[in-house]
């Protein structure tokens, strides 16, 4: 009988901490902080320059090698990588060549963004793209697509968010803005405001 008693205590105890550790990434988990202003981001090797929301952690790096920079807050991230990839891959269809009357979906920035859907399939699950995408996005820094997509997390929570890709000067531009379904909405205005500010910038 007192063996019975404290199978069941244990069995209590271990069901409560499974509990505690289901709900403590819930419990820890950060609202996004709405921006009432946005400070200017500079990439090193003045490849690109955008508009961070004041009061997220921004970084970034890279001029000789890999060109990077993030921001983010609670579940919302913006993620930049900038190569010579995209923008060779443009000079190879064409690029400022191509003739002014060409049809969007034969320019070279829309068919390199098709290509790299296959890698943005690689990196999210259930990758899919919302009908209607990729769209013409106005970019001052060049010729840009812009894809609106859903996606799961590796414990099946959703996943919204922006696929663009942007051919620079030298380099092509590749951003990721995500964050959980249920922050769409506020996410949503940050992520279209960084996106629009993309312009080339300074080299240090």
């Amino acid at each position: 009988m007192m063996l019975s008693t404290k199978v069941r205590q244990a069995e209590a105890s271990r069901f409560a901490w499974l509990v505690v550790l289901v709900l403590l990434p819930v419990c820890g988990s950060q609202s996004i902080k709405v921006p009432s202003s946005y400070a200017p981001y500079n990439s090193k090797d003045g490849s690109f320059a955008c508009e961070f929301p004041e009061g997220w952690e921004s970084k970034g790096g890279g001029k000789n090698g890999p060109v990077w920079a993030k921001s983010s807050s609670g579940s919302a991230l913006i993620d930049v990588k900038a190569s010579p990839t995209g923008s060779l891959m443009s000079d190879a269809m064409g690029g400022s060549r191509v003739a002014d009357d060409t049809l969007p979906q034969f320019e070279p920035v829309h068919m390199i963004h098709a290509e790299f859907m296959e890698i943005a399939a690689e990196e999210f699950d259930n990758y899919t793209e919302i009908a209607g995408s990729p769209i013409v996005m106005d970019c001052p820094l060049g010729p840009a697509r812009l894809s609106e997509f859903t996606a799961t997390t590796t414990f099946g929570g959703a996943t919204h968010g922006y696929r663009a890709t942007i051919i620079g000067r030298d380099k092509g531009i590749t951003v990721y803005c995500t964050c959980s379904e249920a922050d769409w909405s506020t996410a949503k205005p940050v992520f279209d405001k960084t996106l629009a500010s993309f312009m080339r910038g300074e080299a240090e």
